[in-house]
């Protein structure tokens, strides 16, 4: 990066806040943290998938789970807090028992992902009036409730890392009625809520848009892939991010290791090169796509997949890269919500006392 380390870039705007105890000299207790060995660990809130997205504030919930779980370091998943288009139902019980640990491909999951259900939008009428709500929402700059949610988790000793919200993902041919306005309070929501990034999906086209509210925010754009290498408006390769990166020093990567191996792609490599762009990483385990014009690796149990992640988590480790490793939950589980995310975090755990 040019001008500005990684280290000063996420932390712009906040070193003087965070020396005013010093200067007045009061001590404040430690934070609890989940850093282990030097590696910020936390979770994508999407992972506690007992959680709706029927645009209600499930905060409380999130910061219970983050609790049993004994992670302090979040992605903020913004469906969990925000309106938006999607039903908010659970698939019937007849189709899927247990959908908080995944349903089979169609009942409720699919081929890749045993969590598709949390997608199905509302159709018709609904569907309009839904859109017409969340943009409602964020155009009121609604400053009280976000303020609300970051004192909650500030309360907890929590931080709300970075924020992924909606932009263009999963709405389909709605995402054009998205106007700069709403883009703008996107990131006001964002910057209210005390995060170092905004991590999103959305396409070349759309990230196009973005970036002027991110150069006018001075807030790093996490832009998140999958592994659609065949659709070019995608990102999914490492000539996909080399292009975003391109767009502006606020463009940066939402690496998730699990879509960027499903690729065809290697993690590691990335990560030593990009270092300094590096948002945080989405942790998780996939198999590679059986070509480049299917997204077909299965996501799997950590540890059965072709995502190297305890490489990566002691490349971190031992090269002091300052880039948070956060679990995601998108594999089929067999205990609960918070379960799967303990089993997880021990994983990385054990993973990270590893000599090499």
């Amino acid at each position: 990066m040019i001008g500005m380390s990684r280290r000063n870039f996420m932390n712009y705007g906040a070193a003087a806040c965070a020396a005013l105890p010093a200067m007045a000299g009061a001590s404040a207790p430690p934070r609890p943290s989940s850093m282990v060995r030097g590696v910020k660990l936390g979770v994508q809130t999407y992972s506690y998938h007992d959680v709706p997205l029927d645009g209600a504030d499930h905060t409380d919930v999130l910061i219970d789970h983050m609790r049993r779980n004994g992670l302090y370091s979040c992605e903020l998943f913004g469906f969990q807090i925000e309106p938006s288009i999607f039903s908010g139902t659970f698939p019937p019980a007849d189709l899927c028992a247990k959908p908080e640990i995944g349903c089979l491909p169609g009942k409720g999951g699919s081929d890749r992902n045993p969590f598709a259900w949390h997608f199905q939008t509302k159709t018709g009428d609904a569907f309009f009036k839904a859109l017409e709500k969340a943009k409602a929402f964020r155009l009121s700059r609604p400053t009280k409730y976000y303020e609300s949610i970051r004192r909650r988790f500030d309360d907890a000793g929590m931080e709300i890392y970075s924020f992924n919200p909606l932009i263009d993902s999963f709405q389909g041919p709605a995402a054009a009625q998205m106007s700069d306005e709403e883009i703008d309070a996107v990131f006001y929501a964002a910057k209210v809520l005390g995060v170092k990034a905004i991590n999103t999906s959305l396409r070349m086209s759309m990230l196009k848009r973005v970036v002027p509210f991110a150069e006018k925010h001075r807030l790093p754009f996490g832009v998140h892939g999958h592994s659609m290498t065949f659709d070019p408006d995608e990102f999914s390769t490492r000539d996909t991010y080399v292009k975003a990166f391109a767009l502006s020093p606020w463009v940066w990567a939402n690496l998730d290791i699990g879509h960027y191996v499903a690729s065809g792609e290697d993690p590691l490599e990335f990560i030593e090169t990009f270092h300094g762009r590096i948002t945080n990483l989405h942790v998780k385990d996939r198999k590679r796509n059986s070509s480049k014009n299917k997204e077909d690796g299965a996501t799997v149990p950590w540890g059965t997949g072709d995502a190297p992640i305890g490489q990566v988590l002691r490349l971190l480790r031992d090269k002091r890269y300052d880039i948070p490793a956060f679990i995601e939950i998108e594999h089929m589980g067999t205990t609960t919500a918070v379960g799967e995310v303990r089993i997880a975090y021990d994983f990385c755990k054990r993973e990270l006392e590893k000599k090499a």
